[in-house]
């Protein structure tokens, strides 16, 4: 009895304790300039307000479980935030797959279509000089828009969500944040 006890406790200790999640492709978030920037992808956004963004997946907590299940499949959730009043949130994945926009943007639609519950479709668009594919819809009282663009073989997924009632207010807003984005050299 006491030995599968013991051995309880070792597989209770191996596998009930997650260590720590390695970041492959590390960002940071400047909060005094709003900037997010990834140096080993090559590229940086600027959030217009006041945001609270999270690029370490260890300290992501609530979004720990997301962030580690994402990384099973060789994605990293490189950043998540909100607003300072909680009422918008953002997020960006990213995936090293040299996949087209569309053809990115259909397999998230596609593996992500039993939990929506409204999808107003995919969008070819362009923001600033860099062609991207919009993606809108409603799913759990909020209302999303993804943005979903490549930096030479990473295929990457911002996000921003808010309830409907200021959706259409801040669409513009998640716009021109999408507008700031710049391509770098990587170091």
């Amino acid at each position: 009895m006491r030995r599968r006890q013991l051995w309880f406790s070792c597989v209770l200790l191996c596998f009930g304790c997650a260590g720590p999640l390695k970041e492959f492709y590390p960002g940071t978030f400047l909060p005094e300039q709003r900037i997010y920037q990834n140096k080993p992808i090559g590229f940086s956004l600027a959030y217009r307000g006041n945001w609270d963004i999270t690029t370490d997946p260890n300290r992501m907590k609530a979004h720990r479980k997301f962030a580690r299940e994402l990384h099973h499949t060789g994605a990293e959730l490189l950043f998540i935030g909100f607003t300072v009043e909680k009422t918008q949130g953002t997020r960006c994945i990213v995936s090293n797959l040299n996949e087209t926009n569309w053809e990115y943007a259909e397999q998230i639609q596609l593996i992500n279509r039993a939990q929506i519950d409204s999808d107003n479709g995919l969008t070819n668009d362009t923001i600033g000089t860099l062609p991207m594919v919009r993606w809108e819809y409603s799913k759990d009282e909020f209302r999303f828009v993804e943005f979903f663009f490549a930096v030479d073989t990473y295929n990457l997924r911002v996000a921003f969500w808010t309830k409907p009632l200021l959706y259409g207010k801040f669409l513009p807003v998640y716009k021109e944040i999408m507008g700031t984005l710049a391509l770098s050299d990587k170091h």
